[in-house]
């Protein structure tokens, strides 16, 4: 079952709702498009050094050691790739799933590096076979970002998938540890009232917990 977590809104997003470009929006979409570019800016060296630092910072985490499922995901366009943190966790015992986008919403399935693979919505590689893993009985979300600021707000690459479904949840939801270059750190991110926040973020400069005791191990 999922760590205790503190309760998200319950506000979220309608799907497929268009709506008139507020300056909030046009604030987060200016966000979105500036971070992208410089995140996509970075060179191969760059990317390769920021994902060590990140696995191993993710490795320390006693949190991941204890917990029994975790959600990570599949990088794309210039976001830090956590594949080689995956395959540890694996052989470490850990279940891992990655999302799948399914309409206008996400399934988590299993996940393994030598499992069959398909390049789905986004461009991002997802699994092909499997049954879904409720998001309920996930432990920890290791979740892609493209903007947080310092109170742990989180601005995603706008369609409110991870929002949605860390709505659906209850109040014991999974943690949510942002993954991010310390490049997208932001003084603040103009949230919207369906927003999930962050509970953790780690880049390859650190660890910041923005929830205390939200990385400390379970109890049993």
């Amino acid at each position: 079952m999922a760590v205790g977590a503190s309760p998200v809104s319950t506000a979220t997003a309608p799907a497929g709702t268009v709506r008139p470009m507020t300056q909030l929006a046009s604030q987060r979409r200016a966000m979105r498009l500036d971070l992208r570019e410089r995140r996509t800016a970075l060179s191969g060296d760059d990317q390769a050094a920021a994902a060590m630092a990140v696995m191993a910072r993710l490795a320390r985490l006693p949190l991941l050691r204890e917990v029994s499922i975790i959600s990570g995901y599949r990088a794309v366009r210039g976001e830090i790739d956590i594949d080689a943190a995956l395959i540890l966790l694996c052989e470490s015992g850990r279940t891992i799933t990655v999302p799948r986008v399914v309409g206008d919403h996400l399934e988590f399935l299993r996940w393994d590096p030598d499992g069959e693979a398909t390049t789905g919505s986004f461009g991002i590689q997802e699994p092909v076979a499997g049954d879904p893993v409720p998001l309920q009985s996930h432990d920890v979300v290791l979740a892609p970002l493209v903007a947080f600021d310092e109170q742990g707000n989180r601005l995603g690459q706008g369609g409110g998938f991870y929002d949605r479904a860390l709505a659906a949840t209850d109040s014991s939801r999974p943690i949510v540890i942002g993954v991010a270059h310390s490049l997208q750190r932001v003084d603040l991110v103009p949230a919207e009232p369906w927003d999930v926040p962050l509970d953790a973020v780690v880049t390859e400069d650190g660890v910041v917990e923005f929830r205390p005791g939200a990385l400390d191990p379970p109890t049993h």
